[in-house]
């Protein structure tokens, strides 16, 4: 069904992404494709849908549940793989045998545990040769997906890109997918264009999800509301309200369908503004906390897009004092990092228009 907010996993599900879709399995075809977008463009629901549509063997790696700690230790990395192969395992029960193969895991009926020992832990390359191995002897291409791979850049202790470097390099059979909803998933996670970069100089395929436009969301609602037999007009209105992030439309159809249409918007953007607070909320743990009022202000005056000097106009009229061109930038590129801004041309607009509303009130963080 088009409004089940459950995350899609088949092609049939997905709305005005054939471009998209057919990008992406031709890229499937390199070593490493990275998937962009603004959070809630549906960029897990298309990878999945693709990857069991096709029929790939994968290994899923969600990288959110560090989303609320400012900083990741080799443990956490470990205990996050050892998720993702527990869950590759569950849907596709012949690798366990590969499992069994490799030093630092260990092995009990289907399900798997991984020794963070850091002489005698699990090694990560290994793991990836023996897959490798693994799909080669059956004629396979083995998918590694990295999903908000940004995340990532929290693990201290330890640096994946020589590895990633490494399958990219050496792994015929594997292809990286690299998920990412924030700027920093290529600049600092990746360092693409850094020549200390290991991945520095490597091609590497993208493509990326746009929000739905007034006519693309329009479509989408109506197409949603005609599948399920329900009658409905006030397209716009929801456009104007909650905007085009595809997954706002998909719980407003879900909420109007099982909860009634009265006060369904409001619940809806009440629903969606508490999960940007508590983005915003990670956003600012992660050493920002101070200047916590300072970014408030920068969103709230690029709500309707804002240039470099307009910040830094606007900030020293409002702190009443010379504010010096490098914190501005600090500022803009931090909010930019994050995906909370986003960059036209020489403007600055907001990746989701709600974040100024969800910050209207008091933020707190604790």
């Amino acid at each position: 069904m088009i409004f089940d907010p459950r995350p899609k996993e088949r092609l049939r599900d997905l709305f005005n992404r054939e471009v998209e879709i057919n990008k992406f399995v031709n890229a499937l075809n390199d070593p490493a494709v990275v998937v962009l977008g603004l959070r809630r463009t549906g960029k897990s629901s298309l990878i999945n849908a693709v990857l069991n549509d096709y029929g790939y063997r994968y290994i899923y790696v969600d990288t959110r549940v560090l989303e609320q700690k400012p900083y990741a230790a080799y443990p956490d990395l470990v205990r996050l793989l050892e998720r993702a192969f527990n869950d590759a395992v569950g849907r596709f029960n012949e690798l366990i045998e590969v499992f069994r193969r490799i030093r630092g895991v260990s092995v009990a009926g289907f399900s798997i545990s991984l020794s963070w020992s850091r002489r005698n832990g699990v090694d990560i390359a290994e793991v990836f040769d023996k897959l490798n191995d693994w799909a080669s002897d059956r004629g396979l291409r083995f998918v590694v997906v990295l999903d908000e791979a940004q995340e990532l850049v929290k693990v201290r202790g330890v640096n994946l890109l020589p590895v990633l470097a490494y399958v990219y390099d050496n792994l015929r059979n594997i292809t990286i997918v690299v998920s990412g909803s924030e700027v920093r998933v290529l600049s600092r996670f990746l360092r693409l264009n850094d020549p200390e970069s290991p991945l520095f100089g490597r091609y590497v395929a993208r493509l990326e999800l746009l929000p739905f436009t007034r006519e693309q969301a329009v479509e989408f609602l109506r197409r949603g509301f005609e599948e399920v037999g329900v009658s409905f007009s006030d397209y716009d209105k929801v456009y104007d309200a909650i905007g085009g992030i595809p997954g706002w439309l998909t719980y407003f159809g879900f909420t109007y369908i099982r909860e009634g249409p009265e006060g369904a918007i409001d619940r809806v953007r009440e629903y969606a503004m508490s999960i940007l607070r508590r983005e915003f909320c990670n956003f600012l743990m992660e050493g920002r906390y101070v200047s916590k009022d300072r970014y408030i202000r920068v969103i709230e005056m690029c709500r309707f897009g804002c240039t470099w000097s307009d910040v830094k106009r606007t900030l020293e009229a409002l702190e009443g004092r010379s504010i010096n061109d490098a914190t501005v930038k600090s500022i803009i590129d931090s909010l930019i990092d994050h995906s909370i801004l986003i960059k036209r041309g020489d403007t600055y607009y907001l990746g989701d228009p709600l974040i100024t509303d969800a910050l209207k009130d008091n933020v707190s963080c604790t």
